[in-house]
Protein backbone atom coordinates (compact mmCIF):
# COMPACT_ATOMS: atom_id res chain seq x y z
CA UNK A 1 0.00 0.00 0.00
CA UNK A 2 1.43 3.57 -0.94
CA UNK A 3 2.20 5.90 1.65
CA UNK A 4 -1.13 8.27 0.15
CA UNK A 5 -3.30 5.10 0.49
CA UNK A 6 -2.09 4.51 3.89
CA UNK A 7 -2.32 7.86 5.13
CA UNK A 8 -6.33 7.87 3.49
CA UNK A 9 -7.12 4.90 5.48
CA UNK A 10 -5.69 6.73 8.58
CA UNK A 11 -7.38 9.31 7.96
CA UNK A 12 -11.07 7.79 7.29
CA UNK A 13 -10.58 5.82 10.52
CA UNK A 14 -9.61 9.06 12.63
CA UNK A 15 -12.91 10.11 11.24
CA UNK A 16 -14.76 6.92 12.41
CA UNK A 17 -13.57 7.46 15.70
CA UNK A 18 -14.78 10.95 15.78
CA UNK A 19 -18.37 10.11 14.63
CA UNK A 20 -18.67 7.20 16.59
CA UNK A 21 -17.28 9.87 20.07
CA UNK A 22 -19.59 12.37 18.51
CA UNK A 23 -22.52 9.46 18.05
CA UNK A 24 -21.98 8.47 21.61
CA UNK A 25 -22.11 12.85 22.70
CA UNK A 26 -25.32 12.59 21.23
CA UNK A 27 -27.02 9.42 22.78
CA UNK A 28 -26.15 10.82 26.40
CA UNK A 29 -27.37 14.03 25.66
CA UNK A 30 -30.87 12.38 24.50
CA UNK A 31 -30.69 10.15 27.17
CA UNK A 32 -30.45 13.18 29.78
CA UNK A 33 -32.87 14.94 27.79
CA UNK A 34 -35.61 12.34 27.90
CA UNK A 35 -34.98 12.57 31.56
CA UNK A 36 -35.48 15.69 32.25
CA UNK A 37 -38.46 15.51 30.10
CA UNK A 38 -40.21 13.11 32.38
CA UNK A 39 -39.58 14.80 35.19
CA UNK A 40 -40.97 18.45 33.62
CA UNK A 41 -43.78 16.26 32.78
CA UNK A 42 -44.24 14.39 36.16
CA UNK A 43 -43.81 18.18 37.64
CA UNK A 44 -46.61 19.21 35.39
CA UNK A 45 -49.38 16.88 35.94
CA UNK A 46 -48.49 17.69 39.76
CA UNK A 47 -48.82 21.14 40.41
CA UNK A 48 -52.35 20.62 37.40
CA UNK A 49 -53.91 18.13 39.53
CA UNK A 50 -52.69 19.90 43.16
CA UNK A 51 -53.39 23.42 42.30
CA UNK A 52 -55.12 24.13 39.11
CA UNK A 53 -56.54 27.26 40.03
CA UNK A 54 -54.00 28.68 41.80
CA UNK A 55 -50.87 27.70 39.55
CA UNK A 56 -50.40 28.59 35.95
CA UNK A 57 -49.11 25.77 34.01
CA UNK A 58 -48.11 28.01 31.28
CA UNK A 59 -44.53 28.36 31.53
CA UNK A 60 -44.25 24.13 32.23
CA UNK A 61 -45.95 23.90 28.72
CA UNK A 62 -43.44 26.22 27.08
CA UNK A 63 -41.13 25.09 28.81
CA UNK A 64 -41.92 21.08 28.05
CA UNK A 65 -42.58 21.54 24.08
CA UNK A 66 -38.68 23.54 24.17
CA UNK A 67 -37.38 20.42 25.77
CA UNK A 68 -39.20 18.14 23.19
CA UNK A 69 -37.71 20.50 20.36
CA UNK A 70 -34.35 19.93 21.64
CA UNK A 71 -35.08 16.39 21.79
CA UNK A 72 -36.45 15.80 18.68
CA UNK A 73 -33.11 17.89 16.83
CA UNK A 74 -31.02 15.25 18.83
CA UNK A 75 -32.60 12.50 17.20
CA UNK A 76 -32.35 13.75 14.26
CA UNK A 77 -28.42 15.07 14.53
CA UNK A 78 -27.96 11.25 15.86
CA UNK A 79 -29.82 9.73 12.63
CA UNK A 80 -27.50 11.40 10.39
CA UNK A 81 -24.00 10.87 12.55
CA UNK A 82 -25.08 6.71 12.60
CA UNK A 83 -26.22 6.92 8.62
CA UNK A 84 -22.35 8.74 8.37
CA UNK A 85 -20.65 6.12 10.32
CA UNK A 86 -22.06 3.16 8.52
CA UNK A 87 -21.02 5.06 5.27
CA UNK A 88 -17.10 5.12 6.87
CA UNK A 89 -17.44 1.48 7.90
CA UNK A 90 -18.52 0.23 4.52
CA UNK A 91 -16.21 2.30 2.72
CA UNK A 92 -12.95 1.10 4.77
CA UNK A 93 -13.95 -2.49 4.42
CA UNK A 94 -14.03 -2.20 1.01
CA UNK A 95 -11.33 -0.18 0.65
CA UNK A 96 -8.98 -0.83 -2.27
CA UNK A 97 -5.15 0.63 -1.88
CA UNK A 98 -4.46 2.55 -5.23
CA UNK A 99 -1.12 0.41 -5.61
CA UNK A 100 -3.23 -2.75 -6.48
CA UNK A 101 0.28 -4.90 -7.34
CA UNK A 102 3.93 -4.51 -6.53
CA UNK A 103 6.42 -6.29 -9.33
CA UNK A 104 9.84 -6.13 -8.09
CA UNK A 105 12.67 -6.29 -10.46
CA UNK A 106 16.01 -7.09 -9.43
CA UNK A 107 18.76 -5.15 -11.26
CA UNK A 108 22.01 -5.86 -10.36
CA UNK A 109 24.84 -2.94 -10.70
CA UNK A 110 27.79 -3.82 -12.03
CA UNK A 111 30.67 -4.27 -10.41
CA UNK A 112 28.56 -3.47 -6.64
CA UNK A 113 25.65 -5.98 -7.30
CA UNK A 114 23.71 -3.83 -5.35
CA UNK A 115 19.95 -5.11 -5.77
CA UNK A 116 17.03 -2.39 -6.61
CA UNK A 117 13.58 -2.92 -6.52
CA UNK A 118 10.94 -1.45 -8.38
CA UNK A 119 7.33 -0.84 -8.02
CA UNK A 120 5.06 -0.39 -10.88
CA UNK A 121 1.81 1.00 -10.13
CA UNK A 122 -1.36 0.28 -11.44
CA UNK A 123 -4.08 2.57 -10.80
CA UNK A 124 -6.91 1.21 -9.52
CA UNK A 125 -10.12 1.51 -11.58
CA UNK A 126 -13.19 2.28 -9.20
CA UNK A 127 -17.07 2.40 -10.99
CA UNK A 128 -19.52 0.73 -8.54
CA UNK A 129 -22.73 2.49 -7.51
CA UNK A 130 -21.49 2.11 -4.15
CA UNK A 131 -18.52 4.48 -4.94
CA UNK A 132 -21.44 7.49 -5.41
CA UNK A 133 -22.36 8.19 -1.90
CA UNK A 134 -25.71 10.34 -1.57
CA UNK A 135 -27.55 10.97 1.65
CA UNK A 136 -29.62 13.83 2.98
CA UNK A 137 -29.20 16.67 5.83
CA UNK A 138 -31.92 18.07 7.56
CA UNK A 139 -33.51 19.51 10.18
CA UNK A 140 -37.54 19.88 11.41
CA UNK A 141 -38.76 23.18 12.65
CA UNK A 142 -42.10 22.55 14.89
CA UNK A 143 -44.67 24.93 14.27
CA UNK A 144 -46.23 27.47 16.99
CA UNK A 145 -49.56 27.14 17.96
CA UNK A 146 -50.09 30.72 15.60
CA UNK A 147 -48.31 28.70 12.66
CA UNK A 148 -50.17 26.53 9.98
CA UNK A 149 -47.53 24.60 8.82
CA UNK A 150 -44.49 22.95 10.03
CA UNK A 151 -40.91 23.09 7.67
CA UNK A 152 -37.92 20.78 7.01
CA UNK A 153 -34.66 22.46 5.92
CA UNK A 154 -32.71 20.19 3.80
CA UNK A 155 -29.23 19.26 1.72
CA UNK A 156 -29.11 17.16 -0.83
CA UNK A 157 -25.31 16.08 -1.04
CA UNK A 158 -24.31 13.47 -3.87
CA UNK A 159 -20.32 13.53 -4.02
CA UNK A 160 -18.84 11.21 -6.97
CA UNK A 161 -15.82 8.58 -5.18
CA UNK A 162 -15.42 6.80 -8.72
CA UNK A 163 -12.18 7.21 -10.99
CA UNK A 164 -14.69 8.82 -13.53
CA UNK A 165 -16.12 12.04 -14.29
CA UNK A 166 -20.44 11.77 -14.53
CA UNK A 167 -22.10 13.06 -17.33
CA UNK A 168 -25.19 15.07 -17.28
CA UNK A 169 -25.65 14.56 -13.15
CA UNK A 170 -29.46 14.43 -12.14
CA UNK A 171 -31.62 14.24 -8.62
CA UNK A 172 -34.86 13.14 -8.41
CA UNK A 173 -36.55 13.96 -5.12
CA UNK A 174 -40.10 12.20 -4.24
CA UNK A 175 -42.22 13.59 -1.85
CA UNK A 176 -44.82 10.78 -0.27
CA UNK A 177 -47.81 11.78 0.05
CA UNK A 178 -47.16 14.86 -2.27
CA UNK A 179 -51.02 16.15 -1.98
CA UNK A 180 -50.82 19.76 0.07
CA UNK A 181 -46.83 19.38 0.28
CA UNK A 182 -44.66 21.45 -1.22
CA UNK A 183 -40.73 21.27 -1.64
CA UNK A 184 -39.15 24.78 -2.74
CA UNK A 185 -35.60 25.61 -3.06
CA UNK A 186 -33.14 27.49 -5.16
CA UNK A 187 -34.47 26.12 -8.56
CA UNK A 188 -35.45 27.81 -11.93
CA UNK A 189 -37.40 26.63 -15.23
CA UNK A 190 -34.39 26.58 -18.25
CA UNK A 191 -36.48 28.88 -20.05
CA UNK A 192 -36.66 31.47 -17.22
CA UNK A 193 -32.92 31.75 -17.51
CA UNK A 194 -32.19 33.97 -19.89
CA UNK A 195 -35.20 36.60 -18.34
CA UNK A 196 -34.18 36.11 -14.88
CA UNK A 197 -32.97 39.03 -13.20
CA UNK A 198 -31.00 36.88 -10.07
CA UNK A 199 -27.26 37.00 -11.13
CA UNK A 200 -25.87 34.02 -13.03
CA UNK A 201 -23.43 32.88 -10.57
CA UNK A 202 -26.71 32.51 -8.10
CA UNK A 203 -28.39 30.12 -10.73
CA UNK A 204 -27.42 26.98 -9.46
CA UNK A 205 -29.95 24.58 -10.19
CA UNK A 206 -33.07 23.99 -12.65
CA UNK A 207 -35.35 21.76 -13.41
CA UNK A 208 -34.74 18.80 -15.45
CA UNK A 209 -38.13 17.54 -16.49
CA UNK A 210 -39.63 19.13 -19.53
CA UNK A 211 -42.98 18.45 -17.94
CA UNK A 212 -41.71 19.41 -14.43
CA UNK A 213 -44.92 20.60 -13.51
CA UNK A 214 -47.23 17.67 -14.12
CA UNK A 215 -44.70 15.23 -12.52
CA UNK A 216 -44.35 17.49 -9.16
CA UNK A 217 -48.38 17.52 -9.33
CA UNK A 218 -49.30 13.42 -10.01
CA UNK A 219 -46.24 11.64 -8.45
CA UNK A 220 -44.70 14.74 -5.87
CA UNK A 221 -41.15 14.01 -8.26
CA UNK A 222 -38.76 17.14 -8.17
CA UNK A 223 -36.24 16.66 -10.89
CA UNK A 224 -33.48 19.17 -10.91
CA UNK A 225 -30.02 18.98 -12.43
CA UNK A 226 -27.26 22.44 -12.42
CA UNK A 227 -27.25 24.71 -14.19
CA UNK A 228 -23.20 25.54 -14.47
CA UNK A 229 -21.74 22.05 -15.07
CA UNK A 230 -22.39 19.34 -17.28
CA UNK A 231 -20.10 16.70 -15.49
CA UNK A 232 -19.19 15.53 -11.75
CA UNK A 233 -15.86 15.09 -11.46
CA UNK A 234 -13.93 12.49 -9.35
CA UNK A 235 -14.20 13.33 -5.34
CA UNK A 236 -16.18 16.16 -6.09
CA UNK A 237 -19.65 16.48 -4.27
CA UNK A 238 -22.70 18.66 -5.72
CA UNK A 239 -25.34 19.69 -3.29
CA UNK A 240 -28.51 21.37 -3.47
CA UNK A 241 -28.49 23.24 -0.18
CA UNK A 242 -31.42 25.07 2.10
CA UNK A 243 -34.76 23.23 0.08
CA UNK A 244 -38.04 23.58 2.24
CA UNK A 245 -40.58 21.47 3.03
CA UNK A 246 -43.82 22.87 4.02
CA UNK A 247 -45.92 20.48 5.59
CA UNK A 248 -49.84 21.48 6.69
CA UNK A 249 -50.81 21.00 10.37
CA UNK A 250 -54.08 19.29 9.10
CA UNK A 251 -52.64 16.83 6.64
CA UNK A 252 -54.23 13.97 5.88
CA UNK A 253 -52.13 11.80 6.48
CA UNK A 254 -49.66 10.11 9.65
CA UNK A 255 -45.96 10.71 7.73
CA UNK A 256 -44.03 12.70 5.51
CA UNK A 257 -41.49 10.78 3.52
CA UNK A 258 -38.88 12.23 1.41
CA UNK A 259 -36.92 9.95 -0.89
CA UNK A 260 -33.66 10.93 -2.88
CA UNK A 261 -32.73 8.77 -5.94
CA UNK A 262 -29.19 9.87 -8.70
CA UNK A 263 -29.06 9.72 -11.92
CA UNK A 264 -26.30 10.27 -14.73
CA UNK A 265 -25.74 9.17 -18.55
CA UNK A 266 -23.74 6.00 -16.63
CA UNK A 267 -26.45 5.15 -13.94
CA UNK A 268 -30.05 5.62 -15.89
CA UNK A 269 -31.13 3.13 -13.36
CA UNK A 270 -30.95 5.62 -10.47
CA UNK A 271 -28.34 5.04 -7.49
CA UNK A 272 -30.86 5.63 -4.43
CA UNK A 273 -29.78 7.87 -1.42
CA UNK A 274 -28.51 6.57 1.98
CA UNK A 275 -30.57 7.76 3.68
CA UNK A 276 -34.57 9.25 3.92
CA UNK A 277 -36.11 12.20 5.41
CA UNK A 278 -39.36 10.73 7.43
CA UNK A 279 -41.48 12.70 9.77
CA UNK A 280 -44.26 10.75 11.91
CA UNK A 281 -47.10 13.32 12.97
CA UNK A 282 -49.25 13.23 15.64
CA UNK A 283 -52.83 11.14 14.74
CA UNK A 284 -56.05 12.56 16.67
CA UNK A 285 -57.87 9.34 18.35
Amino acid sequence: MSPSSKDDSMLMRQKLIHYKSELKNFENQMRQLERALDREKENALFWKNKHAEAYSVNDKDAELEELEKELYQLKNEHSEQAIIIESLKERISRKQPIIEEKVIEKIIEKPVEKIVEKQVKVEVDRFQATDIISYFQHSVLLPTPDEEEMMILGNAVVTNQTSKSLVSPIICLKVKPHENVSLTGKVIDEKEIEDSTIPSSALQWQYAHPKWREKIKQDGEYWIRPTRSAQLAPNQPMRFESFQLLIPKELNSSFVIVEGYFYSEEWKQGIPFLNKIVLTLPTEE
